[in-house]
């Protein structure tokens, strides 16, 4: 009987450890595929003889997509240029589960259907919960800056599924994914560029080339300039006065009709995103990182104007946080078959 016990747990070590070795192969093919698809960037599991994962490359149209399915771990793109592919911006599109997508100090909050820009050459963290699926679009930087030039782009900035020219880019993406077959040859990078720009509220070269001295701007653009450059420290009346091509004047004309100034709107705006940053980033990111990132000088300054719009401390409004109990879902097909 004795030995009947010990030849049983004999085959049971070597079972749990054949079982681990075939989880060790999974984990390291999934690295290695990482690397050869995305570059720079590494897989990062506690437990990673229980990792499942699935890191495959696609060609949609004129562009290079990557779909990973990943069980609960981190993807870290550090300093290390060891496996480098070269300059892309990764437009990441949130198909299943959630995300947290870090860089530059800045987080996005991915939920299905949202999608955020990723610059390869910094360092960057991603953090994949269970039920993870993304499609990362490549767009290499010589077409990405002709068509916007060397306007600053707002990198893990959450581009959402569920308003204006974010649900189109949402929409128009998951089609690609769904219609693949059918796109074989078709260029696409132009008309996504071209979505990307209005989601991310920056206009194309060649629209910022044309002579807008006689073109009335209305508050909405203003507001969307300043969303999408909140964290420029210089974010000032002139510096959005000089992007219209309208002298400071006018801009506060514009302004005025709705019953405010452009130094307000702006501070209102800083205030709103570093609110929404409060009670998506958690504990993870500093007070004075979000306040830094959304234009403040310092934490102090941060925190009596927090206090003057929302009547409480940034500390407060951390603490009050807690998790949505129930997340979108957008259906996707299978994989596509390379």
């Amino acid at each position: 009987m004795t030995q009947l016990i010990l030849d049983y747990g004999r085959v049971l070590i070597r079972w749990s450890l054949m079982h681990a070795a075939l989880r060790s192969d999974d984990f390291e093919a999934s690295n290695d595929a990482l690397r050869r698809i995305c570059g720079a960037y590494r897989l990062a599991c506690d437990r990673w003889w229980e990792f499942r994962g699935s890191i495959r490359t696609h060609r949609i149209g004129s562009l290079d997509v990557a779909d990973v399915s990943i069980s609960p771990s981190t993807v870290i793109r550090d300093h290390r240029d060891t496996h480098y592919l070269g300059d892309n911006y990764f437009l990441v599109f949130q198909a299943q589960g959630t995300a947290r997508m870090r860089q530059r100090g800045i987080e996005a909050v991915l939920e299905p259907g949202d999608s955020t820009i990723i610059d390869s050459r910094f360092p960057s963290v991603f953090q994949a919960p269970a039920g993870f699926r993304q499609f990362s679009f490549h767009l290499p930087t010589e077409p990405f800056h002709e068509h916007l030039g060397k306007q600053p782009i707002p990198v893990a900035r959450t581009i959402r599924a569920d308003q204006g020219p974010g649900r189109l880019l949402s929409d128009m993406l998951q089609s690609f994914v769904s219609n693949a077959p059918m796109l074989h040859g078709v260029e696409l990078t132009s008309l996504t560029l071209q979505l990307l720009s209005a989601a991310l509220g920056i206009r194309p070269v060649s629209e910022a080339c044309i002579d807008l001295r006689h073109r009335l701007v209305d508050v909405g653009e203003v507001a969307q300039f300043i969303d999408a450059h909140i964290e420029r420290a210089d974010l000032t009346p002139q510096s959005i006065a000089n992007h219209f091509n309208i002298s400071v004047r006018q801009l506060y004309r514009v302004i005025a009709a709705e019953g405010g100034t452009p130094a307000a709107l702006i501070w209102r705006k800083r205030l709103e995103h570093a609110h929404r940053l409060l009670g998506r980033s958690g504990a993870r990111v500093p007070i004075i990182e979000i306040a830094l990132n959304c234009g403040f000088k310092d934490g102090a300054h941060f925190s009596r104007a927090y206090r003057k719009m929302f009547g409480h401390s940034p500390r407060v409004a951390r603490n009050a946080v807690t998790p949505p109990e129930h997340l979108r879902v957008v259906e996707l097909p299978p994989p596509v078959q390379a």
